[in-house]
């Protein structure tokens, strides 16, 4: 029986880390916009966005925004990118269901989406809406 040299376990290793690395890259995505990001690990699609309804607060003197997560199933993640996209082609719109509120104004002129979930209040633009609908 041929005695492994270092080269050859050095390649074993090489080889189970790449094909880790491989895996980790298909249980996981990432898409960010200009104030909210979407995450999806495990079939579960997370929106993470800042709270447009506080500016935040100082702890010791330094800022600590807050922020809105919501997270979703891929049949719940469907639903919202269609309502989304109902939002975006109109200029006035409310859409209430029990996860969050969609709300668009035809007073903004920057044509954002808005979604609320309790007292917070995130943001997204028709633009990204488009993004996020062709993954």
């Amino acid at each position: 029986m041929k005695k492994f040299e270092l080269i050859d376990y050095f390649m074993v290793f090489a080889i189970i880390f790449f094909m880790f690395v491989g895996t980790m890259s298909v249980f996981s995505q990432t898409f960010k916009g200009e104030d909210f990001k979407l995450t999806t690990e495990n079939n579960i699609s997370t929106f993470t966005f800042e709270d447009k309804n506080s500016n935040g607060s100082y702890i010791d003197g330094i800022l600590v925004k807050s922020y809105l997560r919501i997270s979703f199933t891929r049949k719940e993640l469907n639903k919202l990118f269609s309502e989304l996209k109902k939002a975006s082609k109109k200029e006035s719109i409310v859409i209430e269901t029990e996860k969050y509120v969609i709300d668009k104004y035809e007073w903004d002129d920057d044509e954002d989406i808005f979604i609320t979930v309790g007292n917070k209040i995130g943001k997204i633009s028709d633009k990204e809406v488009k993004k996020l609908i062709k993954l």
